[in-house]
């Protein structure tokens, strides 16, 4: 397996990483966009990356090398096997030559396949697989924690999530610059809302406030949810983040019933506003 620790100190060891991604982009003369179109790394995080500012996953560092033409095991800090090593002798491939372990391997394709997986049983109104549609959540919960801040904005934004909650101007990754306990929590809200949109059709960020809150005011009776009662709402609900984890977990349950709400409904449940700064 490729050893993770370097001889050099660390950040050392990152700018120097650093220093050979960026000399082997210019040497190509490619641009960070045209690696971001090649790898699907963001030029952000690229330029994070050779600035020595962060340090890419395995799986990241293994297709820049792949694209660069670098060794992959030099690049990862892995020691030189003697040239006729005894693993040579037995026809083991060299370090440099081998493919990223199978268990640090790209995460996304994963996940996403998980999520057409688990939309494909809401389609079928979870018919006979609420077993396995759970199992498959509590799968996907712990694979999307394994995705970069990148990936996750990403994904998020495949997925159709509400636009207008960006943490900060660099994304996820700048929060994780300022307050890593915060860039985690928030991570975690982002991964809950994913999930939506596989079991409940939708991101409930994304839709038309006053459509939802007719949904809530349906369902409160039935698993007694009680309003937060914030001031300066009409109907007392408050505004997303008070009220959408208070109904998150019925609007579920009711889908996993075959009871579901049909949130891909855009006559009944308009998509929310993007709010334009003064």
């Amino acid at each position: 397996m490729v050893k993770q620790v370097r001889d050099l100190p660390e950040n050392d060891a990152i700018a120097t990483m650093g220093a050979k991604l960026r000399a082997a982009r210019d040497e190509l003369g490619f641009s960070r966009a045209k690696v971001q179109d090649e790898t699907g790394i963001p030029a952000k995080t690229l330029e994070h990356y050779e600035a020595g500012s962060s340090e890419p996953t395995l799986t990241r560092l293994k297709a820049l090398c792949d694209l660069y033409k670098l060794p992959f095991g030099e690049m990862a800090g892995a020691e030189e096997a003697p040239k006729e090593s005894s693993k040579e002798a037995v026809g083991e491939t060299p370090m440099e030559e081998q493919s990223v372990p199978k268990e640090v391997a790209g995460e996304l394709p994963v996940v996403e396949a998980m999520l057409e997986e688990l939309a494909a049983f809401r389609v079928a109104g979870f018919d006979g697989s609420q077993r396995r549609a759970m199992a498959l959540v509590s799968e996907l919960n712990a694979a999307m924690k394994r995705l970069e801040s990148d990936e996750l904005e990403a994904l998020a934004e495949t997925r159709g999530l509400f636009e207008g909650d960006r943490p900060t101007a660099d994304g996820i990754f700048g929060l994780f610059v300022e307050d890593v306990d915060e860039a985690q929590r928030f991570c975690g809200l982002v991964e809950e809302r994913i999930v939506d949109t596989a079991i409940l059709g939708a991101d409930l960020y994304a839709i038309d406030r006053e459509a939802l809150v007719t949904v809530a005011d349906e369902i409160k009776d039935e698993f007694d949810i009680e309003e937060p009662r914030y001031l300066g709402w009409s109907d007392c609900w408050g505004d997303y983040a008070e009220f959408v984890p208070l109904i998150r977990e019925p609007l579920r349950k009711l889908a996993l019933m075959g009871k579901g709400v049909n949130f891909t409904d855009p006559g009944q449940f308009p998509a929310r506003e993007l709010e334009v700064a003064a």
